[in-house]
């Protein structure tokens, strides 16, 4: 595997695409919850002829690993586990620049290589490491950086997509706190999550009485928890 580590717009999923585009059939780990493919979650994809196919999605629950350190990293590692054994993967990293959360998610994932893009500080915490091939490199040229609103306008052009085929369906609250008691946010999105743990997709709470609540969801299948997360989206009119 190849990590990709570095600060927020230097070029690293860029990088990543023509990485796989080159090994015609590899994995992509996406390890950024804030600008990755699902916000709020880590996915697994593979890629094979300029396809990405998502795999599996471990919910976070939030934009960024601050204060979810330990979570983002098992979150991480559960992935990494299903590829197969010997495929060329690819890991793209989200731009939290703490040293130590990165040295801890390099040590669980143990990449055969770490791509550092401009940020001098990790690649000397790595480079005199004899068991890691460590290189540091500029950011990736014409990489333009994006506006706090523009990566509001991203998350919220990802969320739409996923939400494209959603239908109510009512699902069980009784693990979850007391309601109505404590009712939740509007705006709040919560996790449907499968037998293993892993993110089958978001849902919307449109309605809830005792432990019943009717959610707006895309997910079809089998859902053995529902996770209230961080998320908190101004979204008044969500597709179906």
């Amino acid at each position: 595997m190849l990590l990709l580590a570095g600060p927020t717009d230097t070029g690293k999923s860029t990088l990543a695409l023509r990485l796989l585009e080159k090994a015609k059939e590899a994995y992509l780990l996406d390890l950024d919850p804030g600008q990755g493919s699902l916000p709020g979650a880590f996915t697994l994809f593979h890629y094979r002829e300029g396809t990405l196919t998502p795999l599996r999605r471990y919910l976070l629950g939030a934009l960024s690993p601050r204060g979810m350190e330990a979570q983002a990293v098992v979150g991480a590692l559960r992935l990494a586990r299903l590829i197969p054994k010997g495929s060329p993967a690819v890991a793209d990293t989200d731009g939290y620049l703490d040293p130590g959360f990165r040295l801890l998610q390099i040590e669980a994932l143990v990449p055969a290589e770490v791509l550092v893009l401009g940020w001098e500080e990790l690649y000397q915490a790595l480079s005199w490491r004899r068991d890691l091939r460590a290189r540091l490199a500029p950011p990736l040229q014409g990489v333009r950086r994006k506006t706090p609103a523009e990566r509001r306008k991203n998350r919220l052009e990802r969320l739409f997509a996923h939400f494209q085929e959603a239908r109510p369906r009512p699902l069980p609250l009784g693990h979850m706190p007391a309601y109505p008691m404590e009712p939740p946010e509007p705006q709040r999105l919560y996790g449907l999550l499968d037998g293993e743990g892993f993110l089958l997709g978001y849902g919307r709470l449109l309605a809830w009485a005792g432990d019943k609540g009717l959610f707006l969801t895309p997910v079809g299948e089998e859902v053995a928890r529902v996770v209230p997360t961080r998320l908190l989206f101004p979204i008044p009119a969500l597709p179906g």
